[in-house]
């Protein structure tokens, strides 16, 4: 092939080095050998009417007269060299582009991300302050429920002891006629009882108003601690149910109370004169006519009012049905131990060993009134979160 037909292919894109299998430091023998070889190859009286074949023999010996000409082969391999450099340039650019397109993607799914998840925690913290505001809502009106049921439940006992004398003069007995004392060993679980379930427990008896735990004392007979509690009730009748109903009671809850008694460490003196007249009037119905009421006998109720109400004073030297003088009592046939003053005790007592003094009934008092005072506070503030829900924030 002439030298001016080889310039048409010199800067090709047709790379002959790998048509005829040398490289671009192969021999003039190398090139001579690959030649003849790959005509073989391609020759078209081998391969037949194949085009491609063909074609590639046509550029096999276009190759092998380039390549042999020293001239047509160094500008060969100079534009060959240049469409090499220009080539992995490309690439490497490419390399690069395409990790800045990465980095630069994978910046913006990160801001998207943290977007989404800042969307997220503040979708999270709305959540939960709704739920807290729920909750405090619901606890609310329960409380308002629990309370609106103790109320209609004290109503509902108000109307159903309206008749009784007790319901009317309750709040006239002492404190101390309406306490009993309840006492249980320390040891086998008794340090874990609370006022709380004693004030279930005892509430079977009667409606309680308070409770209050004095602290284990040791027993002097025993030798061991036991624990001391004050059971206040309302009525001076939930009292003396508890004292006389308790022996009868049975489960592992009441076994573990050696003694219910009254606070006092006798019985009220409103009561004493109860039973008295009542045995009284039980001997004056066995000597009189069956059907027939006796004139003396008189109901326990109203002896408890009449117990209640303030005695007549009776003046000195007369006896108190008005019929003459009467003898002027001892005054050393009182006994003074009721009125020693014991070691520790300013205050003295006169109620034995385990019953409260009057120390420590002004400190159930003073609980009593803390009690009442927190209920109220708790009350009112319940009352302005639900008004300062309802109105909102200003």
């Amino acid at each position: 092939m002439p030298s001016d037909g080889l310039k048409d292919y010199v800067a090709s894109n047709i790379d002959f080095y790998h048509l005829l299998g040398i490289t671009s430091t192969s021999s003039q023998k190398e090139l001579d050998r690959q030649w003849r070889k790959t005509a073989l190859k391609y020759h078209p009286d081998k391969v037949g009417n194949d085009p491609s074949a063909k074609e590639k023999f046509h550029l096999a010996q276009i190759g092998y007269d380039l390549l042999s000409d020293p001239t047509a082969k160094a500008l060969y391999d100079n534009a060959r060299n240049a469409q090499l450099q220009k080539k992995r340039q490309s690439e490497l650019f490419e390399g690069r582009r395409r990790q800045m397109k990465e980095d630069l993607e994978a910046r913006e799914r990160g801001i998207k991300r943290g977007r989404e998840e800042e969307e997220n925690d503040q979708e999270k913290l709305e959540r939960k302050f709704r739920q807290l505001a729920e909750d405090g809502k619901r606890m609310r009106m329960e409380r308002q429920e629990a309370l609106k049921k103790e109320m209609e439940q004290d109503e509902t006992e108000a109307l159903i002891n309206v008749n009784s004398p007790m319901a009317n003069r309750a709040s006239s007995v002492p404190e101390l006629d309406r306490t009993v004392k309840v006492r249980w060993p320390v040891e086998g679980g008794g340090d874990t009882v609370r006022e709380s379930d004693v004030k279930n427990l005892f509430s079977t008896f009667g409606k309680v108003e308070s409770v209050t735990m004095l602290g284990p004392k040791a027993q002097k007979k025993k030798k061991q601690l036991a624990v001391i509690c004050m059971v206040q009730y309302y009525s001076i009748v939930g009292a003396h149910t508890a004292v006389k109903d308790f022996p009868k009671q049975q489960g592992k809850e009441w076994d573990r109370f050696d003694l219910v008694f009254w606070a006092g460490n006798k019985e009220p003196d409103s009561i004493s004169e109860q039973n008295s007249d009542l045995n009284h009037a039980q001997y004056s119905n066995t000597t009189a006519t069956p059907l027939t009421p006796t004139r003396g006998s008189q109901s326990p109720a109203s002896f408890l009012e009449k117990a209640s109400r303030p005695a007549t004073p009776t003046p000195l030297g007369v006896t108190p049905n008005g019929h003459g003088p009467r003898k002027m009592p001892s005054f050393s046939s009182f006994s003074t131990a009721a009125f020693s003053t014991p070691k520790g005790s300013p205050l003295g007592r006169g109620l034995g060993g385990n019953s409260p003094s009057l120390e420590e009934l002004t400190m159930i008092r003073l609980k009593n009134a803390e009690k009442k005072r927190l209920a109220d506070e708790l009350q009112r503030e319940d009352e302005r979160a639900a008004a300062a829900e309802v109105h909102g924030p200003t």
